[in-house]
């Protein structure tokens, strides 16, 4: 599958997280919704200063990004798993996300980060 805008990439990403935390009875509030799709360059995104009181109301950064991060893990070696050529479907959309801003690249890169880069980039 190719990327082609970094706003497809951040929704291929966020619909793995939702998808693997409902696979595990986990719950994603509307504020963690907003959050996985918070971004600095993507001119599709509303800021809503109401859900950023929320989601600071209901977590802390450092503990929804350790759910989401073990979320991705898990996601990524059930997609790997199933189909070994999700690997590169992973990568490219880190590739074309990584062009942007986005709170999720934080998540995607402590979780995946070494996984997903080409060998060659070393």
């Amino acid at each position: 599958m190719a990327f082609t805008d970094e706003r497809n990439a951040k929704s291929f990403f966020v619909e793995r997280v939702i998808t693997q935390a409902q696979k595990e009875g986990v719950s994603v509030s509307e504020s963690e919704r907003y959050m996985l799709a918070w971004s600095e360059s993507d001119p599709t995104f509303t800021q809503n200063p109401a859900l950023t009181r929320q989601f600071e109301n209901e977590t802390t950064d450092k503990i929804f990004e350790e759910k989401v991060i073990g979320l991705l893990k898990r996601s990524f070696n059930d997609d790997l798993r199933r189909d070994g050529a999700s690997k590169e479907t992973y990568q490219d959309a880190y590739r074309v996300l990584n062009q942007g801003d986005h709170y999720l690249l934080v998540m995607i890169k402590s979780a995946l980060g070494s996984k997903l880069k080409k060998w060659w980039f070393f």
